[in-house]
């Protein structure tokens, strides 16, 4: 839980940026601006120096937001009536397996396309580096891309490319002012001594790939409002058209809890690159790429009385055929973090579960920490907590049925570390491997048979 905790630390660190909501005036493909060039030449990450383990001191929230709501969304089809979905005892799970160890934390930013390699970060004992590396569990070869400052976010794999773009946190002082952070993007194509720096103008640490590995989405300082896309084929910068400010609308019966603050979002493409999901404390918007509309999505109600919020994403991911919308949610508002709830959104027909396998670790006190899609799109594998002792949590393997909810704890005579949300499981393309962070930090693979 300690590591899951670090990382939605860091997300509410920075959720006071310059007003960010969603509006899409103009169709998907007049989304960018005249492009500017990025910068050309090689610099070595390596020799800043050591960083404290945050990120970015806040910006101010601006004084007002507009009251005008984004319209919900809407869905074609309608929900089938109740029915158990395919058995989930056909599939398999084998004892994990460890197939790498460190000294220090591992992190599992993803499989690579191939399906025969993962994309990692190890943290370097005693400092706050970590090295972001292409490790392929049969062969044992662990190949270093880059080596960065600080726990920045997940590294994305470029795979028109073949390169990883990532962030890393760079220190400023003004005269008389304490040191502050501000991360940098920057890309390696294999070699961490000639890592490219993109560019020093970031905010937050969101980066999504479009679905052809061809263009790199991220959010700037100088236009916050808006999504700068990276171009890997004419290696150009250039602003979106996506404007963010106008819609990040006051809620009614929130004003209490908007008032300070000002979400930064997050991404995540759905896999056919029709729609791209944006989401923060307060909104989660569905932009349509051909019509150029948005609405918002629903993930659950709330209670006032209890000072609570509406649930809202740490994490997301869409479902590999791109008909359910994964969420980790939480309807807290500051740490430490109540509970955390899988939600499970039909993205044909509207209809949403919410659950958590696991058991409350106190009354009203349960934690959902990770979620990986099968390729099937029918089951994911998630990971809850199910046992508070000695001031840790520990983690159970569950198996979700996505249409229904219904639910199965794998592996019960194990248990896994909590960690950051988001870092400790990957179901591989081929479905075959489960690829998850060990008791004690190694990373291990638990092979998968099924239907």
């Amino acid at each position: 839980m300690k590591r899951m905790l670090s990382i939605v630390g860091s997300l509410l660190g920075l959720l006071v940026l310059v007003g960010l909501a969603v509006v899409l005036a103009l169709s998907f493909g007049g989304l960018r601006r005249a492009a500017e060039p990025a910068s050309q030449s090689f610099q070595s990450p390596i020799e800043t120096p050591t960083l404290p383990p945050y990120p970015p001191p806040a910006t101010p929230a601006p004084p007002s937001l507009p009251a005008v709501p984004v319209p919900p969304c809407r869905f074609v089809g309608h929900p089938a009536p109740a029915e158990l979905g395919p058995p989930l005892e056909p599939y398999q799970f084998s004892e994990p397996k460890i197939v790498l160890t460190h000294p220090a934390a591992i992190g599992i930013a993803g499989w690579l396309p191939d399906g025969q390699q993962l994309l990692i970060t190890r943290d370097l004992p005693g400092t706050n580096h970590n090295s972001i590396d292409v490790f392929d569990p049969q062969t044992g070869e662990l190949r270093t891309y880059a080596e960065r400052e600080g726990n920045s976010g997940k590294p994305v794999w470029l795979p028109a490319l073949n390169a990883v773009a990532y962030l890393t946190l760079v220190a400023e002082k003004g005269e008389g002012q304490p040191i502050s952070y501000r991360p940098e993007l920057w890309i390696s194509y294999g070699n961490p001594q000639q890592a490219e720096r993109l560019t020093s103008d970031v905010w937050g640490f969101s980066l999504a790939v479009e679905p052809d590995g061809k263009r790199l989405w991220y959010f700037s300082r100088s236009e916050p409002d808006r999504p700068q896309i990276f171009d890997g084929e004419t290696r150009a910068i250039q602003a979106a058209l996506l404007d963010l400010a106008p819609l990040r609308y006051l809620k009614p019966g929130l004003e209490w809890a908007m008032r300070d603050r000002s979400p930064d979002f997050k991404m995540a493409w759905r896999p056919d690159g029709s729609q791209m999901v944006l989401y923060s404390q307060f909104w989660t918007f569905l932009v349509d790429v051909k019509t150029g509309q948005v609405c918002e999505l629903n993930l659950g109600t709330y209670n006032p009385e209890a000072m609570d919020i509406p649930p809202w994403p740490l994490e997301a991911q869409w479902s590999p055929d791109g008909r359910y919308l994964a969420f980790i949610t939480t309807d807290s508002l500051n740490l430490p973090l109540r509970r955390t709830d899988l939600s499970i959104l039909d993205m044909e027909t509207g209809e949403r579960r919410t659950l958590s396998p696991g058991p409350d670790i106190e009354p009203g006190r349960h934690y959902v920490t990770d979620m990986a899609w099968a390729p099937n799109s029918q089951v994911l594998a998630i990971l809850a907590t199910v046992e508070y002792r000695d001031g840790a949590t520990w983690e159970g393997l569950y198996l979700v049925e996505g249409a229904t909810g219904q639910n199965k704890h794998l592996l019960p005579h194990i248990v896994f570390p909590a960690g950051d949300t988001g870092w400790n499981l990957a179901w591989s393309p081929n479905g075959k491997s489960l690829a998850v962070t060990c008791l004690y930090g190694p990373l291990c693979l638990v092979e998968v048979t099924w239907p």
